[in-house]
């Protein structure tokens, strides 16, 4: 067991890639603490993992209001000890074309995916680092690193989480906190369903939560934890391409 005596915070845990993220902590020996803002769910999945033997704790709240999440952190290690690794998975979309994109919904999809995400990292950063040890693991998303059409608010959030786990990196590096990043590709849970907006179809690979959830915690049980970690590692060749040749997968990207 791999995660022996680690407790880790996974954040949208009810369902999707932060439920299976959790069944696999617990099946590596970690404690994990599940973060959502479905009550009812996520205390299900809790209930599960207990069932099975593991240490599971769920806790609602919702990462789009600032008051619930300010002091997060210092508060669960009060009750139930230190974290040692924070996965902040939790995500919304928008399936909206750019005419048709709201202020109010843009802010929505900004304060969950990069606001919320944003406060925990820095929570964690100074709870980690006055112990000189910790992990953050961010999930992103490859679309992240591109225009996708039809869910710019969606990818403009990870850009921006992208960035902000680079420089998290830098700065965590010296405190003793690893920071990495994971960039799936299109994947199928739940996520699709609830994205607001227009009905948003994937395209091109799209992975099981499995599959993710293992690249995760190969992350989490590394010593050595990679900077950035793409479970589908082929889409790193479309990352190269749109660095070299800007413009040039536009016409692959907006076909219909």
């Amino acid at each position: 067991m791999r995660l022996q005596g680690r407790r880790i915070l996974v954040t949208g845990a009810s369902s999707g890639i932060g439920e299976a993220v959790a069944k696999a902590c617990v099946r590596e020996g970690a404690e994990v603490i599940l973060l959502s803002e479905r009550e009812q769910e996520v205390n299900a999945v809790a209930e599960a993992l207990r069932q099975s033997g593991g240490k599971a704790t769920a806790v609602t709240v919702n990462l789009a209001v600032e008051a619930e999440v300010a002091g997060l952190i210092a508060r669960l290690e009060s009750e139930l000890g230190e974290i040692d690794t924070l996965i902040n998975n939790a995500g919304i979309g928008l399936g909206s074309r750019i005419p048709d994109i709201t202020l109010k919904g843009l802010r929505l999809v900004m304060e969950v995916n990069y606001f919320g995400m944003f406060s925990l990292c820095q929570q964690a950063l100074v709870a980690m680092g006055k112990r000189k040890q910790g992990r953050v693991i961010n999930i992103t998303s490859a679309s992240g690193r591109f225009g996708l059409p039809g869910v710019s608010a969606y990818v403009s959030s990870k850009g921006a989480a992208h960035t902000f786990t680079s420089a998290l990196r830098i700065e965590g590096k010296p405190l003793g906190v690893f920071v990495s990043e994971v960039l799936p590709v299109s994947t199928s849970t739940r996520f699709f369903e609830s994205v607001e907006g227009k009905k948003y179809q994937p395209k091109g690979v799209v992975q099981t939560p499995e599959t993710v959830a293992n690249a995760i915690v190969k992350c989490a049980c590394s010593r050595r934890p990679r900077a950035e970690v793409l479970p589908y590692p082929p889409v790193r060749l479309a990352f190269v391409v749109d660095a070299l040749f800007p413009g040039l997968l536009d016409r692959f990207l907006d076909k219909k």
